[in-house]
């Protein structure tokens, strides 16, 4: 990355960071009061503390054999008064691609890969209506050990998504549609521009006891770039594990997930996580 890349997105976190510090919630209430005895992490609104490790294994849409293993640590905390929440989220990453069917991997590594942040807050929040909006911006670090870990290049992508709760009659309990647009801002040289756009649709369902959970989680991407597009569809399954443990707030899941569409860059994956949230 070059020096004017890194003194402007440094610029760019700064000025969210200041701008969150002085930021007051135009919500009619706390977006944490219905929700902070929630301990699933399935609440994109809850501005909990939150850790998260998990692993995710994909099988690679490659002409021969190809895997991808990403180990993932994911910390949350809420700041300025519980009205912004702070994520970031890092990688471990193990790479096997055959890419013309030969016989011979084309790729093959293992190392660090890239890291990222984000910045979200609630701006609207009407409980009445049984919804809220939220926005924030998330950076993405070029911090890859080697360059098949990661991008190549550090972006930036604002989202924005609505939350409902107990939508279509109460068939779930929540319903969250989202879209973030991510585009480069420095790239190494010879890796290309990142401009996508993400389309993202979370409708997620609780067992009676609020000790168990069923999400699906499908995302159209949208490859402004290079002109190409394909979905995933995710599947989880989580329970709590503090009647086992005798714990407070840790969990664990199961998510498997497939991709449709012939410019995919998978076709599959399964992911396994162990949540804790105080």
């Amino acid at each position: 990355m070059n020096h004017s890349g890194k003194r402007y997105l440094q610029l760019l976190a700064l000025s969210t960071v200041l701008g969150a510090a002085s930021t007051t919630l135009l919500a009619e209430e706390d977006p944490q009061a219905a929700a902070k005895a929630d301990k699933t992490g399935t609440n994109p609104i809850n501005f909990t503390n939150d850790f998260r490790i998990y692993n995710e294994y994909q099988w690679l849409n490659t002409a021969g054999d190809g895997y991808q293993n990403i180990t993932t640590l994911q910390y949350r905390t809420p700041f300025a008064d519980g009205k912004w929440q702070f994520q970031i989220k890092t990688r471990g990453v193990n790479i096997g691609a055959d890419t013309n069917n030969d016989g011979i991997k084309d790729l093959d590594a293992s190392g660090w890969g890239d890291t990222d942040i984000r910045f979200l807050t609630v701006p609207y929040m009407d409980m009445s209506k049984k919804m809220a909006v939220a926005a924030g911006v998330e950076f993405f670090f070029d911090t890859a050990s080697k360059n098949s870990l990661g991008s190549g290049a550090t972006s930036i992508g604002p989202q924005v998504f609505a939350v409902f709760f107990k939508p279509f009659g109460g068939f779930v309990d929540l319903f969250s549609p989202a879209y973030q647009h991510k585009f480069s801002v420095d790239e190494d040289p010879g890796r290309g521009k990142v401009h996508q756009g993400l389309f993202d649709f979370f409708f997620m369902k609780s067992s009676k006891d609020k000790q168990s959970w069923l999400l699906i989680n499908p995302t159209v991407v949208l490859d402004y770039e290079n002109d190409t597009q394909f979905m995933l569809v995710d599947l989880e399954v989580g329970t709590m594990l503090d009647k086992y443990l005798g714990t407070k707030g840790h969990s664990a899941y199961i998510r498997p997930s497939f991709t449709i569409g012939s410019d995919r860059t998978s076709d599959g994956s399964i992911e396994v996580g162990y949540k804790v949230i105080w």
